[in-house]
């Protein structure tokens, strides 16, 4: 990233922003439906949802049950099954605009980070299928051919996707106050405030209410992308066709 020393950057918030929806949910709505989740696991997503909605996400809790569900299966399994719930989840989900705001971006020589909850496969995926040039992400690492629910700190939610982008910012010698950050989320107030630029996409009521107060653009995304091909994850911080075959998986090219 050095050719980016010192340029702005936008930052991008997944879910309702660059998706059409939670991208955790649609995963957990893909696992309903191939019968790889039963009903406890719908009952806790509808929770985690409602709580959301509320700003009251007991996010450590969010965090080590998806990763715990996920760490469940082999390493290339859960490839797999992420790929196919990008593809018919995920993908026919992401919104054009953003997709055409981060080429605008990237156009006036700004570096461009989706900034998210999200794990990190996910989060790689929709970077590549964006055109998007990097990642914020919720990251915890693969062992003996699983994913553990050893997460990093800080969790890249509220407060700590602040204090991650802001890290970031400043490894690139660049300060949040010539930066973007695009997100619909009242959780992401921490970030939006502290970015010189920030965008309520698709806004929550409270988050609408705090950007007309603030004089801050809201934009509404509403066309979805249509893309036809899923695109291939290319930057992880695992191997996965190393950590497949410490499971006996054939691994994926």
């Amino acid at each position: 990233m050095a050719t980016m020393e010192g340029r702005p950057i936008a930052f991008f918030d997944l879910d309702h922003t660059l998706l059409d929806g939670a991208n955790g949910n649609l995963v957990v709505k893909y696992m309903v439906k191939t019968r790889r989740l039963g009903m406890e696991a719908v009952w806790k997503a509808v929770k985690f949802t409602f709580l959301y909605r509320l700003n009251r996400l007991p996010r450590e809790e969010v965090y080590r049950w998806t990763f715990q569900e996920c760490g469940k299966y082999p390493i290339d399994e859960l490839i797999r099954m992420l790929d196919e719930a990008y593809e018919e989840c995920i993908m026919p989900r992401l919104f054009r605009e953003g997709e055409e705001c981060i080429a605008e971006h990237k156009s006036r020589g700004h570096l461009t980070v989706i900034a998210t909850a999200a794990g990190e496969y996910i989060s790689e995926k929709v970077r590549v299928q964006l055109g998007a040039d990097d990642k914020i992400a919720a990251m915890a690492p693969v062992r003996d051919g699983y994913l553990t629910d050893e997460l990093e700190r800080p969790l890249p939610f509220a407060e700590g996707k602040e204090q991650l982008a802001r890290a970031y910012a400043a490894a690139r010698g660049v300060g949040l106050a010539d930066c973007y950050f695009y997100s619909d989320s009242l959780a992401d107030l921490p970030l939006l405030q502290a970015v010189g630029h920030p965008v309520a996409v698709n806004p929550q009521r409270k988050l609408r209410l705090i950007a007309e107060e603030r004089g801050w653009p809201v934009r509404y995304w509403r066309e979805r992308a249509g893309y036809k091909r899923p695109s291939q994850a290319l930057v992880l911080s695992f191997d996965p066709a190393k950590d497949a075959r410490l499971t006996g998986g054939e691994g994926r090219e």
